[in-house]
């Protein structure tokens, strides 16, 4: 049996489009129907990218904390401290996301930030492909790790997070974790161990059981030394 492959560049775009008003466009107008076939394009282009606006900017210790949303990206970037990423993620701003290296690039005018972590992981665990299976289990791995810095609102830990590639983030051998500065995620950070948690749905994809205790993770960077 011959395999036929999905469309891929301009042309393959092209198609994509073309297709989604012939089969949509009579119920929802063609202007709907390209919508959604710039949506199916920009989901199957590896380096697509998409305008988005800068939301807030914070700093939590060596990172700049980036939020962005526009119409098919609502993240939280982690991106270094550096003079492109901070004269390029200004709040209100209007920048490109594009797709590129594991986070994604921010661009603007002919400057560019290459993201170093995530600190949205519901919405970037809702990007990857989903396994398919009638049971869904808690995968659980030990997670390993020393304090990094901290906020009044945000601890970062460092260490081995042996389950962050289920979200496609790699190295999890050395990672630096960004936790909520709340009582049970100081008692995780203070023991350095704890049983690593992933959930495939739901809220708070990844947890520190530490005992009794649970701590949400909300993000995940790559180190900057």
């Amino acid at each position: 049996m011959k395999r036929t492959s999905a469309p891929t560049g301009r042309g393959g775009a092209r198609a994509i489009l073309a297709l989604a008003c012939g089969l949509l466009g009579s119920t929802f107008g063609c202007a709907a129907a390209r919508d959604f076939g710039s949506d199916a394009v920009y989901v199957l282009n590896p380096f697509a990218g998409t305008d988005v606006d800068v939301v807030a900017v914070s700093t939590i210790g060596p990172y700049l904390l980036v939020e962005v949303s526009g119409r098919r990206e609502q993240l939280r970037l982690m991106t270094p401290i550096s003079a492109p990423c901070t004269a390029i993620a200004q709040p209100e701003a209007r920048i490109r996301y594009r797709k590129s290296g594991v986070f994604g690039r921010l661009e603007r005018d002919d400057e560019h930030c290459d993201a170093v972590g995530v600190a949205s992981l519901e919405a970037w665990r809702n990007r990857q492909p989903r396994r398919r299976s009638g049971r869904q289990l808690v995968p659980r791995a030990t997670a390993r790790f020393v304090p990094a810095a901290e906020t009044e609102r945000s601890l970062l830990v460092r260490g081995r997070f042996p389950l962050a590639s289920r979200v496609q983030i790699p190295a999890g051998f050395d990672l630096v974790a960004m936790l909520p500065a709340n009582a049970p995620c100081r008692r995780a950070r203070d023991r350095g161990l704890g049983s690593l948690e992933f959930r495939p749905a739901g809220r708070n994809p990844f947890r520190l059981v530490v005992e009794s205790d649970e701590c949400v993770i909300e993000g995940f960077a790559t180190p900057l030394d």
